[in-house]
């Protein structure tokens, strides 16, 4: 009886659901940087305007970014939150500047909407606001 046949079909058969568990991860993975990428980026926009805006302006206590808060579904809202809340119309949207253009500086194309910042890629549609 020749078996050289069985062990093609069975390595082909292996090779074949191994292929497929990756592909299955790597999709997973990729969504998660996407949102990491956006995440991180929105992050260091806010943080970069925010340092520069305590520094230009001795009578504002400094202000840092406390945290970025994002839902998840096909439609994510991106909250960055501030230390200091009692920022002028012109600083908040001066930090809004500063984090689309450090998200498009990771590729993504960035619509900006006077106080929200909105991002359509493949995967997810991003609403980007200050808290």
């Amino acid at each position: 009886m020749d078996t050289r046949g069985q062990l093609s079909v069975e390595y082909i058969l292996m090779v074949g659901f191994v292929l497929a568990i990756v592909l299955v991860i790597a999709v997973y993975v990729s969504d998660q940087t996407e949102q990491n990428t956006i995440a991180t980026a929105a992050r260091l926009g806010a943080t970069n305007t925010s340092a520069e805006i305590g520094i230009l302006n001795q009578n504002i206590t400094p202000i840092r970014v406390e945290k970025i808060d994002m839902t998840s579904g096909d439609n994510i809202d991106v909250t960055i939150y501030l230390s200091n809340s009692d920022l002028s119309e012109s600083q908040k949207q001066s930090i809004l500047l500063s984090v689309q253009q450090a998200i498009e500086s990771e590729g993504y194309t960035v619509q900006n909407m006077g106080n929200n910042l909105t991002i359509s890629t493949s995967r997810h549609n991003y609403l980007i606001g200050l808290a």
